[in-house]
């Protein structure tokens, strides 16, 4: 069994060894007990029972070659004996118990080792033909019956515990899953704070590098929007690292509007008093969508209307192909999970990017 095996499956495994020890020891000693038979038989039997008992405490895995042949030796050698001197036919159980071991490990082979088990139990209570033939049937009944029970057991055992075990991996599995999902999360959750603020400062960057020999005022205007940019990211960052953070459709609106006016370029609002159906949203394509404008060559005007279940973002200047948007995919995803569809299309070099709500939020 792996070493990673968890408590609760350690714990299970360490519970079920210990009832089909008990099993073994229980079915093997209570005959004895009950027949009183001479001492002699009873020290004839307890290796075999011994053995069952040790093997059966490795019903969870083949065990070693070696040790597998040793217990079913011990379990045939004792059954001969029985069988040919008149012993209880439950002395059967070593065998059978080895037998059944080998049955339940051997998965590449079952039904076969099943087979020949069997077929060597039935031979030697055969032999009792020559001493007792009197008693043949009881040990033919017993051996059959003790060889398919423990064979059953062992078989069963072996299958339950593999689909236990299989469970466990796929809680395992379904735990790593959510904690990818997450990180996903999260990576989207910080391109939406940080890729449009930090693709406008690099704009602004650039628009005071070309000003500082001729607008110095205009220069000190920019690194003082880079810095405070510079700071909501930051702060935007540590919300987001303490899983405190909160979208504002509103506020996002409004930073938007700021941003793209920042760079020079028109920007028109419809419906900038509608109360949207999923303010978060909203907010995220707002964002993507103003990241995503910044990025094409020359827009100069920008139209966003908005109403309580659907908002549209236009601009022009964009390329003459149409380009995918960068996090489009995730986007539409946390769009889709919420009960809504985003859109883009392209006319000439107008671009929109839509978001709608048609049967309202999830």
């Amino acid at each position: 069994m792996s070493t990673t095996e968890v408590r609760p499956l350690r714990r299970m495994r360490a519970i079920t060894t210990a009832v089909m020890v008990a099993t073994v020891v229980a079915v093997g000693a209570v005959p004895l007990v009950v027949s009183t038979p001479p001492i002699w038989e009873i020290l004839a039997v307890t290796p075999s029972l011994i053995a069952a008992a040790g093997i059966s405490s490795q019903w969870h895995a083949p065990p070693r070659r070696a040790y597998l042949m040793g217990a079913l030796a011990i379990g045939e050698a004792t059954w001969i004996v029985a069988v040919l001197v008149g012993m209880d036919p439950a002395t059967v159980i070593g065998v059978a118990v080895a037998g059944g071991i080998a049955v339940a490990t051997r998965r590449d082979s079952r039904y076969a080792t099943a087979f020949t088990v069997l077929l060597v139990v039935e031979a030697t209570a055969l032999l009792s033909l020559i001493t007792q033939p009197d008693a043949t049937g009881s040990y033919l009944i017993v051996g059959l019956w003790y060889t398919v029970i423990f064979a059953a057991v062992f078989w069963l055992n072996d299958i339950t515990w593999r689909l236990f075990t299989d469970l466990d991996s796929m809680r395992h599995t379904e735990a790593e899953l959510a904690v990818m999902k997450e990180r996903v999360r999260f990576a989207a959750d910080l391109h939406d704070i940080q890729g449009h603020t930090l693709h406008v400062i690099k704009l602004k960057a650039a628009v005071a590098a070309k000003l500082q020999h001729t607008d110095p005022e205009r220069v000190a205007m920019e690194l003082a929007d880079i810095e405070r940019l510079t700071g909501e990211t930051i702060e935007q960052a540590q919300l987001l690292v303490n899983s405190t953070r909160q979208l504002s459709f509103s506020a996002e609106l409004a930073n938007a509007s700021a941003l793209i006016s920042a760079t020079g370029i028109e920007v028109d609002v419809d419906g900038a008093d509608s109360s949207p159906v999923n303010d978060e949203v909203f907010a995220l394509v707002l964002r993507e969508g103003t990241t995503n404008i910044l990025r094409h060559p020359s827009p100069t005007a920008v139209h966003i209307e908005v109403t309580a279940d659907a908002m549209a973002i236009t601009n022009d200047g964009a390329d003459s192909e149409t380009r995918p948007l960068r996090g489009l995919a995730a986007l539409r995803e946390r769009v889709a999970a919420a009960g809504g569809s985003l859109t883009v299309a392209q006319r000439e070099d107008e671009f929109t990017l839509s978001l709608a709500f048609a049967d309202g939020p999830r």
